[in-house]
């Protein structure tokens, strides 16, 4: 019968086996043998599903693995636009990946999925600059890693939910350019390691919670144009690390805190567009590190300062009720 073209039906199950194993294994020697975690996978690929995009060819999710090519890379960054849309992945315990960071770009059309809020190990989410719309969900407070979390440009709607307290590894939250609307959360007082926060033109409104005093690793602040109320909060003048503070276009009234002379670290300072009153703490011109001080279209009264510190270059105070003039700037 020709023995030897002939194989016995257990050598060709050994053979099936094989190629079966190669072909799902997705290379089985060394670290490529790793594959994402099942519930991960199964959670990314319903997300880009129901956004109706899928990964560049031959920079990740190669054959069908979510954590392959760039997303196991460790130079390759979430900044790279020329990876959108983009993961990255943790491969660090030798059996399985997670997905620790997500990024897609001007893409999107729809709501968010929950099935994104599955993905418990990212610590990094950008979805800037789609046309995401709908409510955010609750489920977000489930991303207890997240550290840099990236939602500004979009229309997303509705009241923040206070679970976004839940995320106390939090180090930047971007918010800006949104549609939400309501009050700012008491629980985001909760995100103690905060260095930044970006709710320009969010659509939030109220005052600045009393919660917020406990934030003072801040260290740059983007909060113009969302209605904000009520009094400057003097717990501001104890974010001692604050280097950027921008509350233009708001509805605050009252004075300038004097426990802004604190604020050692501040080189930019907004406070335009208000209805601030009192005079102007001299000690805002004495600050060591502040170069851009705006002040204009306030109510602002009494005389101007008299001492101005070298470090300020930028001032604007039009559109208030001050008196005398501004003194040279010193050689």
């Amino acid at each position: 019968m020709g023995g030897s073209s002939f194989s016995s039906p257990l050598m060709q199950a050994s053979s099936i086996a094989t190629a079966v194993t190669v072909f799902f294994g997705f290379f089985l020697d060394g670290a490529e043998s790793l594959t994402t975690h099942p519930s991960e996978a199964r959670a990314i690929n319903s997300v880009f599903k129901k956004w109706g995009i899928s990964a560049k060819p031959n920079i990740w999710n190669i054959s069908g693995e979510p954590c392959s090519g760039e997303a196991i890379n460790n130079a390759a960054s979430l900044l790279d636009r020329k990876y959108n849309p983009f993961i990255k992945c943790d491969c660090s315990n030798d059996e399985t990946c997670h997905i620790t960071g997500l990024m897609v770009n001007e893409l999107v059309v729809g709501e968010i999925p929950e099935e994104l809020w599955n993905l418990t190990y990212l610590s990094h989410l950008n979805l800037n600059y789609n046309h995401l719309t709908g409510s955010l969900s609750p489920a977000v407070g489930n991303l207890t890693r997240m550290k840099y979390l990236v939602l500004g440009f979009n229309a997303l709607s509705g009241e923040l939910p206070k679970e976004l307290g839940n995320l106390t590894e939090l180090l930047s939250l971007g918010l800006g350019k949104t549609n939400f609307s309501g009050s700012i959360p008491s629980e985001l007082g909760n995100l103690v390691k905060l260095k930044k926060l970006h709710i320009d033109s969010s659509g939030l409104s109220g005052q600045i919670p009393p919660t917020f005093a406990n934030l003072i690793n801040l260290e740059r602040v983007w909060a113009s144009d969302v209605e904000l109320t009520g009094k400057i909060p003097d717990f501001i003048g104890n974010w001692s690390k604050l280097t950027l503070l921008k509350l233009q276009g708001n509805s605050f009234e009252g004075k300038i805190p004097s426990s802004f002379s604190n604020l050692k670290s501040l080189t930019d300072l907004d406070l335009s567009f208000n209805s601030i009153t009192g005079q102007i703490p001299e000690s805002l011109f004495n600050l060591s590190s502040l170069s851009s001080l705006f002040l204009g279209n306030n109510k602002l009264s009494r005389p101007i300062p008299t001492q101005i510190s070298q470090s300020l270059l930028n001032i604007d105070l039009s559109y208030n009720n001050l008196s005398g003039r501004l003194p040279s700037w010193p050689n």
